[in-house]
C-alpha cells in the first residue's frame, strides 16, 4: 500500500497525542517535567530499515511490545545504552551508572518507561482509528541492536512490507534519544490507514 504524505501527517499527529500522554505519565513517574514530541514520521521498506536505525552492531536497550487486536504488529523502542542508563538513574535516583545487563531493578525500571512510551502510541492509534489494539506485557533485551531485531523478525507472523518510524524527542532529561518503530503484520497497515477515511 502506498503511504501518502497526508497519511504520514495524520500518523505524526497521533504520535504527538501519544507522546503527550507518555510525557504526563513519565513526569509523574520521574517527579520532574518531561516533554515529548514527534517531529517526524516516515515509512521505509525492510531493506532500508537497518540503514535508518543505524549502528546495528552497537549494544542498545530495546523494549518490545506486541500489538494485539484487529491490526496486530510489533512495536519496538530502541534506546542507546547511554540514554537508557540516564533514564534509569533519574528514575531510581541513583548517582551510579546502572548495570542494565544484570541489575533487575534497573531492568524493571526501563521496562516501565518503555512500556509507557510504546503503549501510549498504540493506545492513541487505536483511539484515533477506531481499530482495537492491545499492548502486550513489555519485554526488554540489552544486546546488539541487529541481533535483537533479527530475533523479533523471526517470531511467527507475516509482516507488512512497510515499517513505520516515529522520531521521538524527549526533553526534561539531558542527553536522551531513541527510536520507535512499528512493524505491522500483513494487512494491518491497510486497515489502520483505511480507518482514517483518507
Amino acid at each position: 500500500m502506498e503511504i501518502s504524505q497526508i497519511h504520514l501527517d495524520v500518523l505524526r499527529e497521533i504520535g504527538n497525542i501519544g507522546s503527550g500522554h507518555a510525557a504526563t505519565a513519565l513526569s509523574t513517574l520521574l517527579q520532574r517535567r518531561i516533554a515529548m514530541s514527534v517531529p517526524e514520521v516516515w515509512a521505509v521498506s525492510f531493506q532500508e530499515m537497518a540503514g535508518v536505525i543505524g549502528q546495528m552492531d552497537e549494544p542498545q536497550a530495546v523494549i518490545y511490545v506486541k500489538a494485539e487486536g484487529e491490526a496486530p504488529g510489533k512495536a519496538v523502542f530502541f534506546f542507546p545504552l547511554e540514554s537508557a542508563e540516564i533514564v534509569v538513574q533519574a528514575l531510581i535516583q541513583s548517582g551510579e551508572t546502572p548495570d542494565l545487563y544484570a541489575d533487575e531493578l534497573a531492568q524493571s525500571a526501563l521496562k516501565e518507561v518503555g512500556n509507557i512510551m510504546v503503549s501510549s502510541f498504540l493506545i492513541a492509534l487505536a483511539q484515533f482509528s477506531g481499530v482495537p489494539l492491545h499492548p502486550s506485557v513489555p519485554a526488554l533485551a540489552v544486546d546488539m541492536a541487529g541481533a535483537i531485531l533479527d530475533a523479533i523478525l523471526l517470531e511467527e507472523g507475516t509482516l507488512d512490507e512497510q515499517v513505520l518510524f516515529i522520531d521521538t524527542q524527549i526533553s526534561g532529561i539531558p542527553q536522551i534519544e531513541g527510536q520507535f518503530i512499528f512493524l505491522p503484520e500483513a494487512g494491518s497497515l491497510h486497515k489502520l490507514l483505511g480507518a482514517f477515511g483518507l
